[in-house]
C-alpha cells in the first residue's frame, strides 16, 4: 500500500507544479476547476488499471513487471529532464479571463492524467490494491493543484524529487517484483 501512495504522490507532484505556475502568471483556478481535473485523473487512472488488470491475463506476470518498471524509469527520466530544461507551463486560459474555467480545465486534466495512466498500467500485478491507486491519485492531484496555488517555491526541485522517485520505484518493480 505504501508504495501504491507513494506512486500517487510521484505522479501528481507535476500538479503542484501546474498550480504554482498558474498562481504566479495570475490566473486563478477555481474549486470546481481543480475538482474536475482530480475527478477526471481518478477516472482515467482507474480505467488505465481495469485495463492492465484484463489484460495481464494474456500477458506473462514478468512482462508486465518489466514492461511498468520501463514505464516508471521512463516517466521518471522525462520529469528530470523536464525539471533540467526550461519549465515552461501551457496557457490553459484560452479565453484570456485569468480565471481557468471548468471547460479549460479539461484539456489540462487530461494532461495531467497522462502520467497517471501510464503508472497505471505499470502497477498491473499488484492485484486489488491497485484500484486505490487511482483513489490516491485523484486524491493528491486535487490536494497538490490547491495547494499550488497557495505555495511559492522552486518548481524544478519539486519536479526533479518526483521524476527520482518514480526511477527508484521503477528499478525496484525491476529487480524486487515490486509486489
Amino acid at each position: 500500500m505504501g508504495l501504491i501512495l507513494l506512486l500517487a504522490v510521484s505522479v501528481s507532484l507535476d500538479t503542484l507544479g501546474i498550480g504554482m505556475a498558474y498562481a504566479v502568471s495570475g490566473i486563478r483556478i477555481p474549486w470546481n476547476t481543480r475538482l474536475l481535473i482530480a475527478l477526471l485523473n481518478g477516472i482515467l487512472t482507474f480505467c488505465a488499471v481495469a485495463a492492465g488488470g484484463r489484460l495481464e491475463a494474456f500477458v506473462p506476470q514478468r512482462l508486465f513487471q518489466i514492461g511498468g518498471a520501463a514505464i516508471l524509469i521512463f516517466l521518471g527520466g522525462r520529469t528530470l529532464w523536464n525539471a533540467l530544461g526550461e519549465n515552461k507551463t501551457a496557457d490553459y486560459d484560452r479565453d484570456a479571463s485569468h480565471v481557468l474555467e471548468p471547460w479549460e480545465g479539461l484539456t489540462l486534466g487530461f494532461t495531467l492524467a497522462l502520467d497517471s495512466i501510464s503508472a497505471g498500467f505499470s502497477i498491473t500485478g499488484y492485484g486489488e490494491i491497485a484500484y486505490f491507486f487511482p483513489c490516491f491519485t485523484a486524491l493528491a492531484g486535487g490536494i497538490f493543484l490547491s495547494l499550488g496555488t497557495r505555495i511559492f517555491c522552486n518548481l524544478r526541485r519539486i519536479n526533479g524529487i518526483g521524476g527520482g522517485i518514480l526511477i527508484v520505484l521503477g528499478l525496484f518493480r525491476l529487480f524486487c517484483g515490486g509486489s
